[in-house]
């Protein structure tokens, strides 16, 4: 439903035409879409339709024979105002109107301005920036953009796509399209396809782009530390003692590796060259399983009875040296980026 004109002027009902100027003034120097090009999508496209909006209301209120017709009829007015109407009395708002030939008029601005590719150069408005202290740098708006508004998708990679590289296909707007991501990539990242966006508003335009954004879907075994991945292996207490085979997971697939007698809780073992390839080129992270030993919470009698044997053995305390290299590799994994 159309605003009330006066409403989108923030005035009320019979307001002078000097007032009606300020406040075009004002708000058109903080719609225009100039000034909202650093902006997220939606705010460009919200700061648009209230140019536009802004523009129809000051083309009738700022003309006596429309806006007593406005006054009289509302937007029922014969011919209409609105962006569909057609050309009538009040000469309507049809697919040429554009809400930059008001502001353009309004301000006197100059340069040139192609009506079938709505491209738009402003670079003097009659000597000197009428919206020096706006927020408005330089000496004119620059080049009006004609492209489309750019589209944005998300795509889910396992840490198996990840590593090899990868390229998904599907369709935008009914084309088939392909998009080849490389080896490396993160969460967050955001690649660009030119051209693959939605169309252009306006006759001759060129289309957004299609920006894809990186999401790691979580392995059930691998976490990812920059390049490296990391793997939490849990040891029985017998293994860690007395050592032996184990398996860990890697991209490829699953590993033997043999534990050392004596093996630490909070050890570190690297599989160099196992983890992500950089997306620069530089070769790739390791696989590091940090070490985590299980200790029993429930014991039978019997096994109750072989560990009180050990109880007092002095080979089965931990030593100061021992404290202190154990804490240490505790505080590194916390401490590493």
């Amino acid at each position: 439903m159309k605003r009330d004109y006066y409403e989108v002027l923030g005035l009320q009902k019979g307001a002078s035409t000097d007032d009606i100027k300020k406040a075009y003034r004002k708000l058109a120097v903080k719609w225009h879409p100039d000034k909202w090009q650093q902006a997220s999508e939606a705010e460009k496209k919200k700061a648009e339709e209230n140019f536009k909006e802004l523009a129809e209301a000051y083309d009738v209120l700022s003309d006596d024979q429309k806006r007593a017709r406005y006054d009289q009829f509302g937007h029922n007015a014969p011919g209409g105002f609105g962006a569909n109407a057609g050309a009538g009395d009040f000469g309507g708002f049809g697919a040429d109107f554009d809400p930059m030939d008001i502001f353009n008029t309004f301000f006197g601005g100059g340069g040139g301005r192609g009506r079938g590719g709505r491209t738009y150069t402003y670079t003097n408005f009659g000597g000197g920036n009428p919206f020096e202290g706006f927020g408005f740098g330089g000496s004119g708006f620059g080049r009006r953009s004609t492209k489309g508004a750019d589209r944005r998708i998300t795509l889910k990679l396992t840490l198996q796509e990840i590593a090899k590289g990868v390229t998904k296909k599907g369709k935008i707007q009914g084309e088939e399209i392909s998009i080849p991501l490389p080896a490396g990539v993160r969460e967050g990242q955001q690649f660009k396809l030119a051209g693959k966006g939605y169309p252009s508003q306006y006759q001759g335009g060129e289309p957004g782009d299609l920006l894809v954004n990186i999401e790691e879907i979580p392995d059930k075994e691998l976490m990812r530390d920059q390049n490296d991945l990391v793997y939490n292996l849990l040891l029985s207490f017998t293994t860690a003692t007395l050592g032996g085979p184990v398996e860990v997971p890697t991209l490829e697939g699953r590993a033997r590796l043999t534990i050392k007698p004596g093996t630490q809780s909070g050890s570190m073992l690297r599989l160099k060259g196992k983890g992500l390839p950089s997306t620069e080129g530089y070769g790739r992270g390791d696989l590091i399983i940090n070490v985590l030993v299980y200790v029993p919470e429930n014991l039978s009698a019997n096994e109750k009875q072989i560990i009180e044997q050990l109880r007092d053995s002095e080979n089965l305390k931990p030593t100061e040296e021992k404290r202190e290299s154990l804490f240490a590799k505790i505080k590194y994994l916390f401490t590493r980026q």
